[in-house]
């Protein structure tokens, strides 16, 4: 079993937020799952990842996580972070339906879950908040009744577009 490091999982933040996606994919398996707040269910497979973070990191090319405490066990780290980003690119909702940029920003809290595998590759990323600000900023179909998505700054307890684990 792989141990993680308080450092390795900081540094694996760090990669995230180059928004460098094929540099961040090298992290992942193969066969790794990833969730996030704004998904109803996780990504598998690291292909199907990619292609999530590419369309995310296009919508918030500014999508930021960051840290506030890290705890590590085993071949686990649980990250206390936040997330924020401004919706300046197009955006895919659940739905299949594009989101044309709102330029509003965001700003939510998160408890983020790794696990990596015997290989040191992260195999789970599952992030966890509440997804409704960010759902009224996309005016995406799950946003709750009577929000107008007219915010100009948003601030929740949740999490965005990039990272993920059950």
């Amino acid at each position: 079993m792989t141990q993680l490091t308080e450092p390795v999982a900081r540094q694996m933040v760090d990669v995230v937020n180059t928004r460098n996606v094929e540099k961040l994919m090298e992290q992942y398996a193969e066969n790794a799952s990833f969730q996030v707040p704004n998904l109803e269910a996780p990504i598998e497979g690291k292909t199907a990842i990619r292609s999530y973070l590419t369309s995310a990191f296009a919508a918030f090319p500014d999508w930021t996580m960051d840290i506030n405490k890290v705890i590590v066990s085993g071949n686990e780290a649980i990250v206390v972070n936040s997330v924020h980003g401004t919706h300046t690119g197009p955006f895919t909702g659940s739905d299949g339906k594009a989101v044309a940029p709102t330029n509003k920003t965001f700003v939510q809290e998160q408890l983020t879950r790794v696990v990596v595998d015997e290989s040191g590759k992260v195999s789970l990323f599952r992030a966890y908040g509440n997804p409704s600000r960010m759902n009224r900023l996309l005016r995406t179909p799950n946003a709750p009744k009577g929000s107008s998505g007219t915010e100009s700054s948003t601030s929740a307890q949740s999490v965005t577009a990039p990272t993920s684990a059950k």
